[in-house]
């Protein structure tokens, strides 16, 4: 007899339980851990899919509510243009362009030589624009006193074009200087 088959027959009771036991860990190891570990991954791999999709998620949410708040800041500041800088009217906007360049003009020094106001309606808009041709005469420290005081003015001035007017072939013997302004306001147009 060999060794092997004497321990076996000597060690029966033993050894085949043990044998019984180790087929069905194999089995049980084969037929349920092994597929369970691999649904254990596929759920950790889907958990880490649903975290990444939640935080994309946020992100968006997070984006939709900044414009939205944005949109509603601009819409606010646009209203409050319309309302507090904008000339509320024609009138307003006549005096605005006529009468307030008049005193700026006269505040740094100039010469206000001569106007004349125009308004038109913007196409596709609730604006209409007025517009006033100015002729100024003055030193150059002086245009340029009020073409700042025209620029930083709380009222709401558009200087669109600057033009150094002709006065002949020889330059002005007292330093004067003659120039064309364009200058333009918007007001809400009233409804019709």
């Amino acid at each position: 007899m060999s060794l092997w088959r004497r321990i076996y027959v000597e060690r029966r009771r033993v050894i085949l339980p043990l044998a019984i036991a180790i087929v069905v860990n194999v089995a049980v190891l084969g037929l349920a851990v092994l597929p369970l570990q691999g649904g254990v991954t596929s759920s950790e791999i889907q958990a880490s899919e649903a975290a990444a999709s939640l935080a994309d998620a946020r992100r968006v949410e997070h984006q939709a509510r900044d414009a939205q708040a944005s949109k509603q800041r601009a819409t606010e500041e646009l209203q409050k243009f319309y309302t507090e800088v904008l000339p509320k009217d024609l009138h307003t906007a006549e005096n605005t362009t006529g009468l307030w360049l008049t005193q700026a003009a006269k505040d740094a020094g100039l010469v206000f030589k001569g106007s004349h106001f125009e308004y038109a309606e913007v196409r596709d808009s609730r604006l209409s624009r007025a517009y006033t041709k100015v002729t100024l005469q003055g030193r150059y420290p002086n245009i340029r006193k009020f073409l700042y005081a025209v620029e930083t003015a709380q009222e709401f001035i558009i200087v669109e074009r600057v033009e150094l007017a002709q006065q002949g072939d020889q330059p002005s013997a007292n330093g004067l200087l003659e120039v064309l302004l364009l200058v333009s306001t918007y007001f809400v147009t009233p409804h019709s």
